[in-house]
């Protein structure tokens, strides 16, 4: 049994001042009774002052501990004593109410990311346009009207993602959205200047309408949307020396070669479309109507055909986009093909009346741009003769301006001018 002048201690407040009072007590205690025993019975004692130093040791032990625990509850009472201070919002939300697990930390949301940065919001590509188009001008304002132009999306890897897991179940779709980029649009150099409200569709002859009520490439935030078919979802899989790939094959394609995906999304027509037989109304204004009614007169000259012909006859892979990979087993098929992209395209060539100009004089020459330069083809370009770049192909054609025109506007556009392709050329490098 404890000693009554140890039981105090232990019964006493267990500040850290008490407990050094009473370590020095018991150090006292055992000196007083080693030095008060007389040298006879030193021996017959000896025993009985051990096995107290060691109940005073072990008390020590305990009051050491009890020094620790009273630390804590120090700790805890003036961090309490500090909250009840502070105003009601600061302190820490309340656990939810019954058993369960504890609240977890509210995650940050877009909203949080965007306040964070002035208002500003970063994505990230998906993925990377190529296509048989390397330059904007002559570029189809929408693909489904250019069903033979091809292309493909190559994704990207994003973090520890898998691409090609991404597009499982697509090709259960025949159609795609896909939001993307206007990446080759240039930008003035004054970054005060204005971005304009109003432009001039090529189709209004002049005249001017807001931006949302046009597709103008040119927008407050470079983003635009169009409507593909999926040809084939194609798999690489890694090698030792390469890399995973996953490439979206598409036809009816307007995008240009690099273009910066932002998404891809499946088509759906009970949710993309309007349909009159559903009691849907579809208005659009007369100048869309008429422009969508509007092509261009486009002869191919059978010397071009042989151009072409030729090119394939010397090697059946001269082209990115069209020839055995893509289903045409011949090379009549594939001349057939890519003869009927160059048509769709050039009819639908819808230009501002500055460019418009250029074309009808023969001032458009595609292999002087500047994503053309390392390219070359066969023989010099006859002068007064426009150009057209797609795929590996360059087209040299004229433009005569209509006499019988349907639509007044067209006199700008061009959009219903007479194209004649004279020769088809093979860029080497593109």
């Amino acid at each position: 049994m404890p000693s009554p002048a140890s039981t105090s201690l232990l019964n006493y407040s267990t500040s850290p001042l008490t407990v050094a009072i009473a370590a020095t007590a018991a150090a006292a205690i055992t000196s007083s009774i080693v030095s008060s025993l007389s040298m006879r019975d030193r021996d017959r004692s000896r025993v009985a002052a051990e096995k107290r130093c060691q109940e005073l040791e072990e008390e020590l032990s305990t009051l050491r501990l009890q020094l620790k625990q009273a630390a804590v509850n120090n700790n805890e009472r003036t961090k309490n004593d500090n909250e009840a201070t502070l105003p009601l919002s600061s302190l820490p939300e309340p656990p939810p109410p019954g058993p369960g697990p504890a609240r977890i930390k509210k995650l940050p949301t877009i909203e949080d990311e965007t306040a964070a940065n002035n208002g500003g919001l970063f994505v990230t590509p998906v993925g990377t346009i190529r296509s048989i188009y390397k330059l904007c001008v002559g570029t189809p304002r929408q693909g489904l009207l250019a069903p033979n132009a091809r292309g493909c999306i190559e994704l990207a890897k994003i973090g520890d993602s898998s691409a090609s897991s991404s597009v499982i179940g697509l090709e259960g779709y025949s159609h795609v959205w896909i939001i993307f980029v206007f990446h080759l649009n240039t930008k003035s150099s004054n970054p005060n200047k204005r971005i304009k409200s109003k432009i001039s569709p090529p189709a209004l002859g002049g005249e001017k309408v807001g931006i949302f009520a046009t597709r103008s490439p040119h927008r407050y935030n470079p983003i635009g949307i169009t409507l593909c078919k999926i040809d084939r979802i194609e798999r690489i899989k890694k090698t030792r020396h390469t890399k995973e790939r996953v490439l979206i094959h598409l036809s009816g394609l307007d995008l240009v070669d690099g273009t910066p995906v932002l998404d891809i999304k499946p088509y759906v027509p009970t949710y993309d479309s309007v349909s009159p037989a559903d009691g849907g109304v579809v208005n659009l204004p007369s100048w869309v109507e008429g422009g969508l009614a509007t092509k261009r007169r486009v002869i191919i000259a059978p010397s071009a055909k042989t151009d072409l012909t030729s090119i394939l006859e010397n090697d059946s892979n001269a082209l990115q986009f069209y020839g055995s990979e893509y289903g045409e087993h011949t090379v009549d098929e594939t001349a057939e093909y890519a003869l009927g992209c160059i048509r769709q395209v050039l009819a639908i060539d819808v230009r501002s009346n500055y460019q418009t100009k250029k074309a009808r004089g023969g001032n458009f020459q595609a292999e002087r741009a500047r994503r053309l330069q390392g390219a070359t083809q066969g023989s010099v370009v006859a002068e007064d003769v426009c150009t057209q770049q797609l795929d590996n192909l360059l087209i040299e054609y004229t433009v005569d301006e209509a006499s019988d025109r349907k639509r007044a506007s067209s006199a700008g556009s061009g959009a219903e001018d007479e194209v004649t392709v004279s020769s088809i050329k093979l860029l080497e490098e593109v």
